[in-house]
């Protein structure tokens, strides 16, 4: 209980300001793109680092002594591979709402 104390300090203002400024905000982090950015650099770090042999996990790397291993890291690679259905989802998503956004212009001119 004395450890969670100072954490509700600082975590419930910060929380509370981020919903102030979310509600005050146009909602741009609504938009099905959003998702598809965070879970393409999700599972590209994944994929990356576990056939690379690099360990994110940091209690491990720290008592291996070295974030590198000599191996793929199954581990991550697998959480890669898991994420790659979610983001052709959102991707998939994403583009789909942006042809069907309303407020997009239907020609170029200009040009």
């Amino acid at each position: 209980m004395d450890e969670l104390l100072p954490f509700l300090f600082v975590a419930v203002p910060i929380m509370a300001l981020a919903w102030f400024f979310y509600t005050r905000s146009s909602h741009r982090a609504s938009h099905p793109l959003w998702p598809a950015f965070t879970a393409t650099a999700g599972a590209a770090i994944h994929l990356v680092a576990g056939t690379w042999g690099y360990n994110l996990n940091a209690l491990d790397a720290a008592a291996a002594g070295t974030p590198w291993s000599g191996t793929p890291i199954w581990w991550e690679v697998t959480v890669g591979i898991a994420l790659l259905p979610v983001t052709w989802y959102y991707w998939r998503k994403g583009l789909r709402s942006l042809w069907q956004d309303p407020t997009r212009p239907t020609s170029v001119t200009g040009f």
